[in-house]
């Protein structure tokens, strides 16, 4: 009896030497250092490229912000829950003998390649395949080596590469206006066809504030503080949809050559101003579903912010809030 006890314990103890040795061995199936996509410490993370054979992301972090491509602001949100994505990776199995070569190829041609930088030291670079490689699975192969794994992130139901985009602006920002009323200096609306209906507000900071007619530039004496205090609330997480990549070049030169329906200015307290212009859209359709006849867009609209070029697409159930007439504060 004690000698089959010495045997088993034998046994055992063999069982998770071999263990031990099979995931740590260089040789290995599952060799750990090959196969350890995820990232320790998301918050050390200084920059992250996305490199495809035709495009490049670039995420930068910043002081209190991440940048894209060096040019625009990237989504705060998106960025933090990527750098969940890059910390919870787990491999599921490798891949089999039989498909290696042919899922390592196809990573190498045409996959994406990501590099995870914490300072100036890569922490990372691997491939990843792109969605239209496997509906199902998601692989990865760290650059240096040539066995790839097939990849999933716990509870996480859709295809992983989904999330590996190189599309830029799904990384931007889309922020129009996001203000604390009491960072707002003053607000400035100008209808360009409808004049008299203009206004500029002011924030003195004291809890008194100013609203001037700028058709006559005079002075309201009377109008609606709680409405006007109001509407300096308004002016949080106002974003724009989309942005408009698929206009043709005469309808990109015919709402550039036109006059905005409407401008919204926004100065801080700092003198910093925000300039948005917003343009009639034209509608898809030439009759409602009532069968009324309509030429402009009722849901939408064009916009250019500051003195970007880029055509911006706007949801009026978005903006409808900061577009108010001088009347509505009378």
């Amino acid at each position: 009896m004690r000698t089959n006890l010495k045997y088993i314990l034998v046994l055992v103890g063999l069982l998770i030497f071999a263990g031990l040795y099979y995931f740590s061995n260089t040789k290995g199936t599952l060799n750990l250092k090959k196969a350890n996509f995820s990232i320790e410490n998301p918050d050390d993370i200084t920059e992250i490229k996305l490199i495809a054979s035709d495009v490049e992301v670039l995420l930068s972090k910043n002081s209190d912000h991440w940048e894209l491509n060096n040019n625009y602001r990237a989504h705060t949100k998106t960025v933090f829950e990527f750098l969940r994505v890059l910390s919870s990776i787990d491999v599921h199995s490798p891949v089999s003998k039989m498909e290696k070569d042919q899922v390592a190829s196809i990573l190498k041609a045409e996959g994406i390649i990501v590099e995870v930088y914490k300072g100036k030291r890569v922490a990372k670079r691997f491939y990843v395949s792109k969605p239209s490689m496997n509906k199902e699975k998601t692989y990865m192969m760290m650059t240096r080596a040539g066995q790839p794994y097939v990849v999933r992130i716990p509870l996480f139901k859709g295809n992983l590469a989904d999330l590996f985009t190189v599309n830029e602006n799904l990384w931007r920002d889309r922020t129009l206006f996001d203000y604390q009323p009491q960072n707002i200096k003053e607000i400035r609306v100008i209808y360009s066809e409808n004049f008299e209906k203009s206004f500029a507000a002011t924030n003195y900071g004291d809890g008194t504030f100013s609203l001037k007619e700028t058709n006559s530039d005079s002075y309201i004496e009377s109008f609606d503080v709680e409405k006007l205090s109001r509407y300096f609330t308004y002016f949080q997480n106002i974003w724009f949809e989309s942005i408009a990549t698929d206009l043709k070049q005469l309808e990109t030169s015919s709402v550039m050559n036109s006059s905005p329906f409407v401008t919204v200015e926004v100065e801080d307290v700092k003198g910093q101003v925000n300039k948005l212009r917003i343009y009639k859209k034209l509608a898809a359709n030439e009759f409602d579903e009532f069968g009324k006849k309509i030429e402009f867009d009722f849901n939408r609209a064009y916009a250019l912010l500051n003195e970007n070029n880029e055509i911006l697409i706007i949801q009026y159930y978005i903006c409808d809030p900061i577009l108010k007439e001088i009347d509505y504060f009378r």
